[in-house]
């Protein structure tokens, strides 16, 4: 993605994530989201942000962490 994304393309892109269906993003799921905003995080970087976006210690994502940590990113 080339240009700032909007609101629904976040909602868009953790949706196509979500392979599950769960409305939750497990690290490989997080991993796709990340490619597919063109963020280029080492896999270390991508660990501990993944680690530090699971506020509740679940081992996923919802998508209010995935919001919390593109806002820390700048990118939401």
């Amino acid at each position: 993605m080339t240009t700032r994304p909007t609101e629904d393309d976040l909602l868009a892109v953790f949706t196509r994530a979500d392979l599950g269906k769960d409305e939750r993003l497990d690290l490989m799921e997080f991993t796709l989201v990340l490619e597919h905003l063109g963020l280029a995080w080492t896999r270390a970087e991508t660990q501990d942000r993944f680690e530090k976006a699971d506020a509740n210690l679940d081992g996923f994502i919802s998508y209010a962490e995935y919001r919390a940590i593109l806002e820390e990113q700048g990118w939401a």
